[in-house]
């Protein structure tokens, strides 16, 4: 095994407390998955997705904040292998023989993402929020997925919106009834379904089951059933897209999206703060902040996040 402890090293400013923990005791090889300009993306020795997000980056489940400002001179490629050796990465560069580029994360912050219960809020909050996040969607939401076509697209988008609509009212239709097989089915037709590293189908599902994850939803027969079809079905969505769905149905999520649904937890979104100010002005940057990610996956998130909310409120009945 290498000594990578005399390389220079860049920080690493934050990462997911599990991972940090996998990372000390972690030694093998592994190899570059994915190489964006913010994001580079690692397979662990036995498999596992591993995120090394730039500075500035949101805290996220298997994901590491490193000190750079992006990765685009760092000469980094898919397939190029990857050393771990007791909390230090080092990833091997391209042309050969430049020297690796080496990682520590001695001194990183522990991220232990915290989802909350919606349980204590009161009848109508579920639905008023879900409907006040929609609202912002439909304003500053991207098309081309879950919240529509793009207008004039092609008739291959427009058939993409029409089957991840169908397989939303599918999947909503058997978490309502608790019909198995229709919710089975739901998933089915909407796991890998778009394009990208994380589909919007996936996305959609990602903000649902993240719902059904919180403490005391009515719906947490969903995310076993979740996890069971994505042992078993897994290969028909991305490595990213199954990492992030399978954290999600434990409440694992990016800590845009925690923060919003702490938000939407402390009550009414749209009435005035402790300090007189409008908490509408929170929340609309709260669904902002989750728009921004990827091109299209945050809105997609939140339509699943608004549908789960709604869902919930149904389920809920006057109490």
């Amino acid at each position: 095994m290498e000594d990578l402890t005399d390389a220079p090293a860049i920080p690493v400013l934050s990462g997911d407390g599990r991972l940090l923990d996998l990372l000390f005791s972690l030694r093998g090889k592994g190899s570059v998955h994915s190489v964006f300009t913010r994001v580079v993306n690692l397979l662990a020795p036995g498999g596992t997705l591993i995120a090394l997000a730039a500075r500035g980056s949101g805290d996220a489940p298997r994901t590491l904040v490193a000190d750079v400002a992006d990765w685009s001179a760092y000469q980094l490629g898919a397939g190029l292998d990857v050393t771990f050796a007791t909390g230090n990465i080092a990833l091997d560069r391209s042309p050969a023989p430049r020297p690796p580029l080496r990682l520590a994360t001695a001194g990183a912050r522990a991220w232990h993402p915290a989802a909350p219960s919606l349980a204590p809020l009161p009848p109508g909050a579920l639905a008023g929020a879900a409907d006040a996040v929609a609202r912002i969607c439909r304003v500053h939401g991207p098309l081309g997925g879950m919240l529509g076509a793009r207008p004039g697209a092609g008739p291959m988008e427009a058939a993409v919106v029409r089957a991840l609509h169908a397989g939303r009212d599918l999947l909503l239709s058997g978490l309502r009834t608790g019909d198995r097989e229709r919710t089975r089915d739901g998933v089915l037709a909407l796991l890998g379904l778009g394009p990208g590293l994380t589909p919007a189908g996936d996305d959609f599902l990602t903000g649902l089951v993240l719902v059904a994850a919180l403490p005391g939803s009515r719906l947490d027969g969903f995310p076993p059933l979740l996890r069971d079809l994505l042992a078993d079905r897994g290969d028909r969505t991305t490595a990213l897209s199954l990492a992030t769905l399978s954290e999600a149905a434990e409440g694992r999520v990016r800590s845009e999206l925690l923060r919003l649904v702490a938000l939407l937890a402390h009550g009414n979104p749209t009435a005035a703060g402790p300090g007189g100010g409008p908490r509408s002005g929170e929340l609309h940057a709260s669904v902002r902040e989750v728009l921004a990610i990827g091109h299209s996956s945050g809105g997609d998130l939140l339509s699943g996040l608004a549908a789960g909310l709604r869902l919930e409120e149904e389920l809920r009945g006057p109490l």
